[in-house]
C-alpha cells in the first residue's frame, strides 16, 4: 500500500490516504504543502485518492487533517476526494464527504467523485487558475499511475525462477 505519498505535479498536490496514515506523516504532507505552494502563488489543487481498502481514520488524525486544510485553506485552488471503492462502503464514504462539503464553510471548492478521471475534469479549471501546463487529462492520470506503479513492491519470484539453472 502507498498510504501517506504524494505526488506533486506543478502546481496539484495528490495524496494516497487509506485512513491508516500516521498522525506524524501529516507534518511532512503538510511541508511539503506550505513549499509547493510558495511556488505557486495563485494557489494549489490538493487531489485526495482513497483506495478501495480506507478505513476511517481515528479522532486524532482526523483532527490533524482539519487543522492541515483549515492552515492551508489560503493557499488551496480547490480539493478533490477520489473514491476507488465500490459497493455500500464507498457509498458510506462518499456521502460523508458530500456532507463534510455542504457543511464547509472553506473557500474552496470541494469535489467528491468515484473516478480519477472525473475528479480531474473538475479540477483541471483550478490549476494554474486555469491555464494549466496540460490540458491533456490523459497526462496528469498518468503521471498519477506511473508514481503509483513505482511504489508498489516488486512481485514475488517464482518457484521456477529460483530453480539453478
Amino acid at each position: 500500500m502507498n498510504a501517506g505519498r504524494f505526488i506533486q505535479w506543478y502546481d496539484l498536490f495528490t495524496v494516497i490516504d487509506d485512513g491508516m496514515i500516521p498522525l506524524a506523516r501529516y507534518g511532512v504532507i503538510e511541508d511539503a504543502m506550505r513549499d509547493q505552494a510558495k511556488e505557486f502563488t495563485d494557489g494549489i489543487a490538493c487531489l485526495v485518492i482513497l483506495p478501495p481498502d480506507t478505513r476511517p481514520p481515528p479522532d486524532e488524525v482526523k483532527r490533524r487533517v482539519k487543522s492541515l486544510l483549515t492552515g492551508l485553506g489560503p493557499s488551496l485552488s480547490c480539493l478533490a476526494y477520489v473514491i476507488e471503492g465500490t459497493g455500500f462502503k464507498a457509498i458510506t464514504v462518499r456521502a460523508t464527504l458530500v456532507a463534510m462539503k455542504i457543511f464547509s464553510a472553506e473557500r474552496y471548492p470541494i469535489y467528491v467523485d468515484m473516478s480519477l478521471e472525473n475528479a480531474l475534469n473538475k479540477v483541471l479549471p483550478h490549476l494554474a487558475r486555469g491555464k494549466t501546463i496540460t490540458r491533456n487529462m490523459n497526462v496528469i492520470v498518468d503521471v498519477i499511475s506511473d508514481a503509483r506503479s513505482a511504489w508498489q513492491p516488486p512481485p514475488a519470484p517464482r518457484v521456477s525462477d529460483l530453480a539453478p539453472k
